[in-house]
């Protein structure tokens, strides 16, 4: 069904976590995005974490398997005039679902490894503003952070790794869509 709508296609790559962090860490600039989202100081995931040393948490792990998502959607998708719940109804069926399908391959994944941890986040697991309501994490042991509350810049991911160019969605649907999911493991 989703081939009639969209084409997928799945990138790898696995990279060393030092030079990982090294080359895409950008908290400052990738701060700056975060303090713009609605999420932003509501949730022990999001920006800014301010529990963990960032650097010691992404090198504590030996490698960063770096895992793009890209959705190419069909002609007729991009000459569609939608309406503003079209559009959200099109995306949610569409690309988030391809994200959460990703996620939850990525997370099964962490098995595989002696230590291992997703950046799949932002976790849900006990509440979305969990920041307002509890003084630190409730389940520290299952939090998945997002790669933006690490400081790690997916744009660059995705340009120096994929050569891949981040494109915004702007009220119409962008040439592709690009998810960026991370496992940190050892073996």
């Amino acid at each position: 069904m989703n081939e009639d709508i969209y084409e997928l296609k799945r990138y790898v790559k696995i990279l060393d976590t030092g030079t990982f962090y090294e080359n895409f860490s950008k908290f400052d600039r990738v701060q700056g995005f975060c303090k713009n989202c609605p999420r932003y100081n509501t949730n022990f995931s999001c920006s800014p974490v301010e529990d963990i040393n960032i650097e010691n948490f992404v090198k504590q792990y030996d490698k960063a398997k770096v895992v793009v998502t890209q959705l190419l959607f069909k002609k007729e998708y991009y000459e569609k005039e939608f309406t503003k719940e079209e559009f959200d109804e099109f995306i949610n069926s569409t690309f988030i679902k391809e994200r959460e399908y990703i996620k939850e391959i990525i997370k099964n994944e962490e098995n595989d490894h002696s230590k291992s941890i997703s950046l799949t986040g932002p976790c849900n697991y006990c509440r979305k503003d969990c920041k307002k309501v509890f003084d630190k994490c409730k389940y520290p042991e299952i939090r998945r952070f997002t790669l933006a509350s690490l400081g790690l810049d997916a744009n660059k991911i995705l340009k120096e790794v994929f050569d891949i160019d981040l494109i915004l969605i702007e009220k119409k649907l962008p040439k592709y869509m690009n998810n960026v999911t991370v496992l940190l493991y050892t073996d």
